[in-house]
């Protein structure tokens, strides 16, 4: 059975309408790799047609959270039918790349110093376009601010950046600054807060992944334990997914665990020592074609992000009316806007 299996799976690859179905995962190209430091990332890698090492465009996409390399579902096969290499890993801690318990190597500049031993491993040395939502954005900032001459181009979505830190910052100093804003950070990084998730998968996915019509809160302190008690109302299943997907969703993180993502909220205590460490110039080179997405979500209101442009004044923002799943809710949207915008400077930075 398992190769029979394995012989559809590689059958429907291999075939042009087969490929790359987001309802299908198999029909992706994924495989392990082990980097220089011993761990082992789980990736998805599609290639396009005519692909040539080193002169063809790749782009690395990182997810966030609660998320794994399918969050960029909708987004692979045109990006690769443009006639770029997408690589999209499961980040440390998701899905089938490695779990360590160190919560120091989950911090942005620490996946930032991950995602370049990664295109290490895979012999990517020429620069690439970053693009990253949620953590995924945090590191993908991280990665333009420490690996700057490796990213041709950078694309964020949902999360603002933000400046290495100038004082200590823990995740208890993070609730407090805003309990409306990052509450939830406490339940998350709670004992019992990932124990109650991890058993109400179903419930979480379904709070968590709302659209902008239906979302219901779960940010502001004590909200999320609400939700996982039962003690909060949500309007039905996920409205931005469909039964089938929602159920990988939950079968994932059946298999792989809520506990190690969470490390990306308890890192927030490691942060400042990192940053500090490296002493980075904080401004990106006007010379870095930047894009920032911005959703309809407390995090990205105008005040917010303007009050970045001092460190990325080459920055352009487009903005959606979505709530914070973009990728899911305005796929086809999202999809034509980064599609499009790498495009364009891809030509012009080839020109």
């Amino acid at each position: 059975m398992a190769y029979v299996a394995r012989l559809k799976a590689l059958v429907q690859h291999l075939l042009p309408n087969g490929r790359m179905d987001p309802l299908e995962p198999s029909s992706f190209h994924q495989r392990d790799i082990k980097l220089a430091n011993g761990r082992q990332y789980h990736i998805c890698d599609e290639q396009p047609h005519g692909y040539q090492h080193g002169t063809t465009p790749v782009l690395l996409l990182i997810h966030g959270f609660p998320e794994f390399w399918y969050e960029w579902r909708y987004q692979i096969g045109p990006f690769v039918r443009r006639g770029w290499r997408v690589i999209v890993p499961d980040t440390l801690g998701y899905g089938q790349t490695d779990k360590p318990d160190d919560r120091s190597l989950y911090t942005p500049l620490a996946t930032a110093a991950e995602m370049a031993s990664l295109l290490d491993a895979l012999d990517v040395k020429q620069p690439v376009v970053i693009v990253g939502h949620d953590w995924g954005s945090a590191a993908a900032w991280a990665f333009a601010t420490r690996y700057r001459e490796r990213a041709r181009a950078l694309v964020t979505l949902s999360i603002p950046y933000v400046p290495p830190l100038n004082q200590q910052q823990t995740v208890s100093s993070t609730v407090t600054s805003n309990p409306n804003l990052f509450g939830y950070w406490q339940y998350f990084t709670s004992p019992e807060g990932p124990k109650e998730i991890q058993a109400n998968l179903p419930r979480f996915f379904d709070a968590m992944y709302r659209s902008n019509k239906t979302q219901v809160n779960f940010t502001s302190l004590g909200a999320c334990k609400k939700l996982m008690k039962g003690e909060t109302k949500i309007a039905g299943p996920t409205d931005v997914m469909s039964e089938r997907e929602r159920a990988f969703y939950i079968d994932t993180f059946e298999r792989g665990g809520i506990d190690a993502p969470i490390n990306y909220y308890r890192s927030a205590d490691c942060r400042y020592e990192q940053e500090q460490a490296l002493k980075l110039n904080p401004v990106l080179p006007t010379s870095m074609p930047i894009l920032f997405i911005a959703t309809k979500e407390p995090f990205c209101t105008p005040k917010r992000i303007e009050a970045t442009r001092p460190f990325v004044p080459s920055m352009e923002v487009a903005r959606l009316t979505s709530n914070h799943f973009v990728m899911l809710e305005k796929r086809d949207e999202i999809t034509q806007i980064i599609g499009d915008w790498v495009e364009n400077k891809l030509k012009a930075t080839s020109a």
